[in-house]
């Protein structure tokens, strides 16, 4: 592997090829001298030349010393060292991975400056500059840089078709099902991507993935907890799991579960998410609700055992609610119907 200590060396001597000002210019742009690039605006004020003028110089000048590079065995060795550790990883990396590799460090520096430089100068790497999506990458070809993008679109769709987060134990098994691979650079490279203080992957707009408030952080521990809880345990979890140092207020935990349709309270300060097929409602409620959807007598077991798997309350509450001769009605085999108005 060349090393990152001899790259400057290698820099300048090329670059001494070239007239004064392109080369002042290119290195500002490149931040070869001090570690950090310059905008074509900041180049331009400087030499007094719009940021067009700047572009045109060094397009130019890139093109003059890919030239004069041509047959350097010392870029050579820089190039394919690049390359081959780019194709290691499926053909694209992201170019802080591929910086931490050469010099050590993620962050701006000489060295990195200069591995970028010469990588430009070759212009056999594709490199894909930062936008909304995506971190910047480099590429083998243009072919992989299109196919990771269209990967990474893949891994998008089956997350939402999953609708939920995919544990990172579970997530190879999850990408190989969908037909979907390099998921490790997807998930590096692209910013829709996140993964949760549980480890848990899925897309970075999900609160599962991206909890923003007291709400989220309850839905996300609580899902996890798998069965309804007090909202005071609730708390406690949120607490626990370590989200940030502030730490979540037991009543304002419970305020906001209120507020909240993810959430049914389903016995006495007991919480559960609605996606379990919890009701909203009274105990009388949802005895109402039952025998309509049955729409025959039912006996007084049944109707217990459904109410008790949408609320958490005592048998006697439940036949309290069946005393309601207004709305309910006894028949003589013991079923209950209700009564018609």
């Amino acid at each position: 592997m060349p090393t990152s200590k001899d790259i400057q060396k290698t820099v300048s001597s090329l670059i001494k090829e070239i007239a004064p000002r392109n080369r002042e210019i290119i290195s500002r742009r490149f931040g070869l001298k001090n570690n950090k690039k310059e905008t074509l605006e900041s180049i331009g004020r400087g030499y007094d030349i719009t940021r067009e003028r700047v572009r045109q110089i060094e397009e130019f000048t890139l093109k003059q010393l890919s030239r004069i590079a041509d047959g350097n065995v010392d870029i050579a060795d820089y190039v394919g060292w690049a390359r081959n550790l780019i194709d290691s990883k499926g053909g694209v990396m992201k170019e802080k991975d591929l910086f931490k590799a050469f010099s050590g460090q993620e962050s701006d520096s000489a060295a990195n400056a200069s591995l970028l430089f010469i990588l430009s100068v070759d212009g056999g790497l594709v490199r894909s500059s930062e936008n909304d999506e995506f971190y910047t990458f480099w590429s083998s070809d243009a072919q992989k840089s299109d196919f990771f993008k269209n990967t990474t679109a893949a891994l998008v769709k089956a997350l939402e078709r999953n609708a939920s987060v995919v544990s990172s134990d579970e997530l190879n098994s999850f990408a190989s099902k969908n037909s979907i691979d390099n998921v490790e650079t997807c998930l590096s490279v692209s910013k829709v991507f996140g993964q949760n203080i549980f480890g848990q992957v899925g897309l970075i707009s999900w609160p599962e993935v991206k909890p923003r408030g007291v709400r989220d952080k309850a839905y996300l521990v609580l899902k996890r907890s798998n069965s309804p809880k007090h909202f005071g345990e609730i708390a406690g979890l949120i607490n626990d799991a370590g989200f940030s140092s502030k730490r979540a207020n037991v009543q304002t935990v419970h305020n906001e579960l209120i507020k909240d349709s993810r959430f049914i309270l389903v016995g006495r300060g007991m919480y559960a998410l609605s996606e379990w097929g919890y009701s909203t409602g009274t105990v009388k409620d949802i005895l109402v609700d039952i025998l309509k959807k049955s729409q025959k007598p039912m006996p007084k077991a049944a109707l217990i055992e459904k109410v008790k798997g949408a609320r958490m309350v005592k048998e006697n509450t439940i036949l309290l609610n069946l005393q309601d001769s207004k709305t309910f009605s006894r028949k003589e085999d013991g079923t209950y119907v209700l009564r018609k108005t």
